[in-house]
């Protein structure tokens, strides 16, 4: 918890030196290679999701775009976050994405480009609560996030991020995302495994002290 609250020290939002080089032709390239799969099947939500890290290697999205606590109720798993370290070949084909990652590509887990069709969402809800706050959410903002077309708000603010660029968000506060558009939206998701090492490699990457 203490590298969590030193981070946030610095806000709840913090540019860093990550970049997806061309984030519109990186979405193309994916949806032209691979189909994204629904996100929490269990919840038939217009959220799809391509796995950049998963249990084995594959993107099949199960049981990393599932909600683990169901699965592992049903299948008699007992499957945490940080066993998807895998990384799949969205990641090993695309050189925009191993740029963009390759500071914390050792650190990341349960990591993919989500996908919100029209009207797609995911309700107010926390992320990090107080068992897991040995980690951090860095969000890759790529195509179609902005409003009025769609909406990432944290706490009570409208978030306005410069597409193609990673951001730590600190996402122990309350936050939602809509699609309120005709057309998809793109984001990458990275889960970071949070310690000394890496708590110093990201304040490396912040951009303005």
């Amino acid at each position: 918890m203490l590298y969590y609250s030193m981070l946030t020290q610095l806000g709840d939002v913090i540019e860093l030196d990550l970049e997806i080089k061309d984030p519109i032709d990186f979405v193309e390239w994916t949806e032209e290679n691979y189909t994204y799969v629904q996100y929490n099947p269990n919840k038939p939500i217009n959220r799809y999701g391509l796995s950049i890290t998963s249990l084995d290697g594959g993107l099949s999205g199960i049981p990393d775009l599932d909600s683990l606590p169901a699965y592992n109720s049903k299948h008699n798993t007992n499957y945490d976050e940080k066993d998807f370290k895998v990384c799949t070949e969205v990641y090993y084909k695309n050189i925009a994405l191993q740029n963009a990652l390759e500071p914390i590509k050792d650190f990341i887990f349960r990591s993919h480009v989500l996908k919100l069709s029209s009207g797609g969402f995911f309700p107010v809800h926390r992320d990090v609560l107080i068992s897991n706050f040995n980690s951090c959410r860095i969000l890759f903002p790529l195509r179609n996030t902005k409003s009025p077309n769609s909406f990432f708000i944290l706490d009570d603010k409208i978030l306005s991020l410069n597409e193609g660029t990673g951001y730590f968000l600190n996402t122990a506060k309350l936050h939602t995302v809509f699609n309120a558009s005709s057309f998809d939206a793109y984001w990458i998701i990275v889960n970071v495994n949070l310690n000394e090492s890496t708590y110093k490699k990201i304040i490396n990457l912040v951009k303005v002290i």
